[in-house]
């Protein structure tokens, strides 16, 4: 079906043209390039997250439970004082005055990131494989790819390139996997470069009105589970790198019928279909206007996105709020206790 009025194709500016396709061609380098880096393919984003790791070396643990168990401080004192300097501030209040389910959270955290670091508690707990692992290896990763993503993401989010393939692609995304074409970028992201960037994409496309419950749901589940650095990592371990071309392969398709399948089994057939206000989304959203192909019309959308922007500094501002998204997942915690969702976010709860 089509939009009965058409759109205005008034030829656009320079300027418009710029301000979309630099910006989303960098965010296609950064998050979406392979590149060869030593003895890996990975892509430029993670590179800058092992550099970080690499300069914070031994210390990259410590800094990591200074972060958890400070967050988990800090929110009991703003919970029990109600500071004004927090409770006015958005982003700190944002951060530090959470609901009491995931204040407690925050503090049980805290409880077990401090057992890990210093070894104490069972083994079954705590060992190598368990909890020392979680702290010493996964969630320094996490901070590091954070510190990136934060500030980089909206090369890809905030500048039209999402616009331009949702018209693209939604004939593709909507019937095989019930998603809008806009969600392509997430899933590319995440099995191309590294799953919690495909994930905090997700929560901020969700945030934003983009994505119902359901769908941030399935994206963050079905797509962000395996990357190709993870996968690179996976067949070294057992010396059959030769064949890694054959076993990357296998697991795309594993993963394509996996995220057909799924997303129409329960649990994730009974998430909620309503964007983060309880509200429907609108049945012509998707729809193709007269007079327009599918390129056309992305990039109508892309080029009108990019036409709200004033400038590149206005949308660099956002960055300390996406810091924050990275400071929540390290947290476990959703941090915004207004939301009127019942766990639309996929933050994975570390």
């Amino acid at each position: 079906m089509q939009k009965t009025d058409t759109l205005s194709k008034k030829a656009p500016s320079t300027r418009n043209i710029l301000m979309f396709a630099i910006p989303s061609l960098l965010g296609l380098l950064f998050f979406m390039t392979p590149i060869t880096f030593g003895d890996s393919v990975t892509i430029p984003i993670a590179v800058m997250a092992s550099t970080v790791l690499d300069l914070l070396g031994n210390s990259a643990t410590a800094v990591v439970t200074a972060l958890v168990v400070l967050s988990a401080v800090v929110s009991v004192l703003v919970t029990l004082t109600k500071p004004a300097v927090i409770t006015r501030h958005g982003f700190l209040n944002g951060l530090f005055n959470v609901s009491p389910i995931w204040l407690t959270t925050r503090v049980f955290g805290a409880i077990f990131v401090i057992m890990a670091f210093y070894g104490l508690g069972s083994p079954v707990i705590m060992g190598e494989t368990t909890g020392a692992f979680v702290l010493n290896e996964l969630l320094p990763t996490l901070l590091s790819v954070f510190i990136f993503a934060g500030l980089l993401l909206p090369l890809l989010t905030s500048f039209g390139l999402l616009e331009l393939l949702g018209a693209v692609f939604t004939k593709v995304m909507r019937p095989l996997f019930g998603l809008p074409g806009r969600s392509a970028v997430d899933c590319a992201a995440s099995w191309l470069g590294d799953g919690s960037v495909g994930i905090l994409m997700t929560s901020k496309q969700y945030e934003q009105g983009f994505y119902t419950q359901r769908e941030a749901a399935v994206v963050g589940t079905t797509f962000s589970a395996v990357s190709i650095s993870f996968s690179l990592v996976v067949i070294a371990q057992v010396d059959l790198m030769h064949m890694f071309t054959w076993f990357y392969l296998t697991v795309c398709l594993a993963g394509i019928v996996a995220a057909i399948v799924v997303p129409r089994l329960p649990p994730l057939c009974w998430k909620n279909d309503a964007l983060i206000d309880n509200s429907e989304r609108q049945g012509d959203e998707e729809t193709l206007p007269e007079g327009h192909s599918t390129l056309s019309y992305g990039l109508h959308c892309a080029l009108s996105r990019a036409e709200k922007i004033r400038s590149v500094n206005s949308v660099l501002k956002e960055a300390p709020k996406r810091r924050r998204h990275g400071i929540r997942c390290l947290a476990g915690c959703d941090g915004n206790r207004d939301r009127g969702t019942d766990g639309g976010r996929v933050y994975r709860r570390l």
